[in-house]
Order: structure tokens, then sequence, then C-alpha cells
């Protein structure tokens, strides 16, 4: 049996999918849909299955012999056809009704048409040719020193004073109130800690020095909008700290001894230093490698195209805007209130849940694109070395994680994926050419290049799609060609 499927690319991930079937398969079809009847043992003067197709064509109704063997016809060749052709519907396959079908008879040859919503494929960059950026990750004596010197803050000791002024670096206790502006209203009062640092983000912090025992430093603030407190929301309030007691901290001596206070196994300051330099190192490397790999996923996924079919956006969008309420209930808001919440800013949810939607899908299936380019499969081994990183990664306890994946074959799919994931930023970084930036300097440099490079690569990626000039393909039609297949069944 020969079966020709022909498939044309339509906009939002549908293909219109015609499957022709010959004159010879129609007969087939018919044949075998007379021996079905004949076989149900009511054609009189005939054993079950005796009945020739003359005497089942005088017996049953046309419209009951052509609805068997559209039966007959969807069952062995439009769904073997369309399992065939490659396609990846996004569900089932959609069957026409037999009255759009023109010429469904034997010996005829029957055309049968549909539209298909099938899982978006991406249009790639050239993602083995990146070029990257990536944090220098080398230790200068100057970090060292700068951790050991917060080192010696963490170890400090507060001590009496016999003086009643505020210097730099003390610790001051005090008694806090915050008042309303405009009226005085005491709004919250509390004893709070503070060290004075005329640099400091905390306002009162910054203007301690100087001022006595029992006095008191003011400053007018205004509360950041969104405050648990609706009421103060956006509110000019002033903070009042009255000081009650002043210490100062005095930093111990960067020797031998202060690295044996550290951990009693080290025995001098040197080998403190060596420490402190191993553990920035492995840390500045790990962010170097996440910075390198989050980069790449970037690049690709701003210099990848992909049409996504507008029902699947909108169910994952429907999906997102209940997880926010749920989130919602669980942090202790009602029902009523939660509704209300939505329906308040429901275009900037919905907005925002279509985003992300949108971005998340994105990233589905570009993950999923170059996965099965480079044929990545996930063993046993990866999948295990994978779920202590994906426990941390979502705040999950490990162990939890491991009976899971015994019990729910979803979850196991959910750390699968997030291997492939890993495997797949990998290798776009392996594969890249990567050019060392200074820490001080890299998030300005990766800001810039996520936004001007993708553009080079989608240009690169259009003028590899285009004929050479003077080559055969300029004759070929500025629609892409209909795909035609066979299956040989």
């Amino acid at each position: 049996m020969t079966v020709k499927v022909e498939t044309n690319e339509l906009p939002g991930s549908k293909v219109e999918v015609q499957v022709t079937a010959d004159p010879e398969d129609m007969r087939n079809i018919f044949a075998k849909t007379y021996q079905r009847l004949a076989q149900q043992g009511q054609v009189p003067g005939f054993r079950p299955g005796k009945a020739p197709a003359a005497v089942i064509k005088r017996q049953y109704p046309q419209d009951v012999i052509r609805r068997l063997a559209w039966g007959l016809f969807v069952e062995d060749i439009y769904v073997p056809a369309l399992e065939n052709s490659r396609l990846r519907p996004l569900a089932g396959p959609q069957f026409p009704d037999l009255d759009e079908v023109e010429n469904f008879a034997e010996g005829e040859t029957v055309e049968v048409k549909t539209v298909l919503t099938v899982h978006p494929r991406p249009k790639l960059p050239d993602y083995k040719s990146l070029k990257l950026l990536r944090p220098d990750t080398e230790v200068s004596d100057e970090d060292v020193q700068q951790q050991l010197e917060q080192l010696r803050e963490a170890y400090a000791e507060e001590i009496e004073v016999d003086r009643d002024s505020v210097a730099e670096g003390d610790v001051v206790q005090a008694e806090v109130q915050v008042c309303r502006a405009d009226t005085e209203e005491v709004i919250e009062e509390t004893t709070a800690r503070f060290i004075a640092d005329r640099d400091s983000d905390q306002p009162v912090a910054r203007k301690l020095s100087g001022h006595m025992v029992g006095q008191t430093v003011t400053d007018e603030t205004t509360i950041a909008e969104g405050h648990a407190d609706e009421e103060l929301a956006g509110q000019t309030v002033i903070v009042k700290a009255t000081i009650k007691e002043i210490k100062q901290r005095q930093l111990p001596e960067l020797d031998d001894e202060f690295a044996g206070q550290v951990d009693e196994e080290l025995e001098s300051l040197e080998a403190l230093r060596d420490r402190i330099r191993e553990q920035l190192t492995r840390s500045r490397e790990a962010a170097g490698d996440e910075a390198a790999r989050n980069m790449a996923m970037n690049v690709v996924a701003a210099a990848t195209d992909i049409d996504l079919p507008e029902e699947l956006v909108n169910s994952v969008t429907a999906d997102q805007v209940e997880s926010y309420m749920q989130y919602l209930q669980q942090e202790g808001v009602s029902t009523e209130q939660t509704l209300e919440a939505v329906q308040q800013d429901e275009e900037g949810v919905v907005s925002e849940a279509a985003y992300r939607a949108q971005q998340g899908l994105k990233l589905h299936y570009i993950f999923q694109e170059i996965a099965e380019l480079e044929e990545l499969e996930i063993a046993d081994e990866d999948l295990d070395d994978a779920v202590g990183s994906y426990a941390q990664d979502n705040n999950l306890d490990e162990q939890m994680v491991r009976q899971a994946i015994q019990l729910h074959e979803e979850v196991a799919d959910q750390v699968r994926d997030y291997a492939r994931r890993h495997q797949v930023m990998q290798l776009l970084v392996d594969n890249a050419e990567i050019e060392q930036v200074p820490w001080d300097g890299f998030a300005v440099r990766m800001r810039k290049h996520i936004e001007e490079y993708p553009e080079q690569l989608r240009q690169t990626r259009k003028e590899l799609a285009e004929p050479a000039e003077g080559s055969a393909s300029d004759a070929q039609p500025a629609v892409a060609p209909t795909d035609t297949q066979e299956d040989e069944q």
C-alpha cells in the first residue's frame, strides 16, 4: 500500500496535512469492509465470512458500507500516515467528517485534508560557535585581605567606653520611635542596635557620630510602596533614635592566635590566608561557570525565533494565574481577597503570566531541540548526580526528592529535564569562544553583550539560510515548497 502525505506549514505552528490514497488503496479498504460485514453472518444463505462482495453490496445500504469503510480508512491509512509523517501534534489527530471528503468510493483517488497544531520547532542560531564572556576567577592578595577584615569584624568584641559621645564604628543601643510626619502620632516603638558609620545604608547610623548618650537623632523618610501595612505605604514618617548605650568594637589582631580562633585546626595566619584563597577560588570558579552558562542560554534564546501556538500560550498562562492565586492563598489571603486582588490588576497579572509562559515555553523548546540535535541522553548516573543540585536549586530536601523519584514518574521526568538543561548549557559553553572579563566590569559588559550580540547571530543565521548567488536554488519559489512523503505500508 502506497500512501502519499503532503504537508504545508501555516502560521501559529499549524500544519496543513493532505493524505492521499490511490485507487488500489481504496479497493483494498472496501474489500476489507465487505469481508468485515460478511463475517457478521447476517447474509441469508451464507455462512459467516463466505458472502461475496456483490451480495454484500445488495444486502447492506450504501451509506452503511461507506461509513464502515471510512472507519477502516482512518484506522489503516489516515492515522498511520500521520504517525509516520514525523509531525509532533499538540493533541491527537483531528478526524475530518466523511461528508467533507470528496470521491470516497471504491477504486477512486481519495484526498483527506486536515490542519494540525504542532509543537513548534525553534529556528536556532549557530549555537556551537558562540562568543561569550566569563568573569575572571583570579583571586588577588587584596581579595584575601578583604575577607580577613570581614572575619575580624565578625570576631570583634564590644567593650565598655569611658566617654559619652559616639565615635565612628561604635555600637549604639537606642530606643526608636516611628511617628507620622504630619501628626507626630507614634506608630511604632522598639529598641534597635546601630553601628555608627557615615557611609551606612541606614540614615540614622550615618548621623550618630558625635552625639551624646541621651540625645536623639531624627530622620525623615518615606515608607516604600508595597509595605505590609497598606495605610503606611507611601507615607512620610519621622524616625527618632534616642541613644541609651555606647560600646566600642575591638577588632582582634591578625596573627596566628586569630587563625586558631577561627578554626583550631589552623596553625598559622598564613594557613588561614591559604584557606581563604582556596575558598574564594572555588566560589569564583563556580560563579564564573554559572555566569557563562546563563549567558549562553540568554544569548541563544534572544537569537532564536519561534512561532508559539496561541492555544498553548493561553493554557500555560492560565496555569500561571492559577499558581499565583494558590500562592496568595498559601500566604493566608482569603479566596475573596485573592479574587479581588487579581480582578483589580487583572491586566497586569495576566500580562505578567503570559510573558512568563512565552519565555518558559521558548526555553523549553530550545532545550528540547538542541538535546535532540545533539542526541543527548540522561543516563541513570546522570539523573542520580542531578538530584543534589535540583534539590538545592528548588529548596527541597535531597532525600525527599530521591524518594519522590521512586514513587512518582513525573518527578523523575522533572529531574531528568533539569539534568538535560544543564547538559545543553554546558555544551554551549564547551563549544564557545570565551573572553575573560574582570569581575568589576563583568555585569556591565554582560548586559551590553546580551543586548547586541544576539542580533549578530540572527543576521548570520539569515545569511546562511539565503541561497548563494547564482545557485540553482535561485529559481525556486519564495514560498517554502510543500513537503511530500510516501509511506510504504
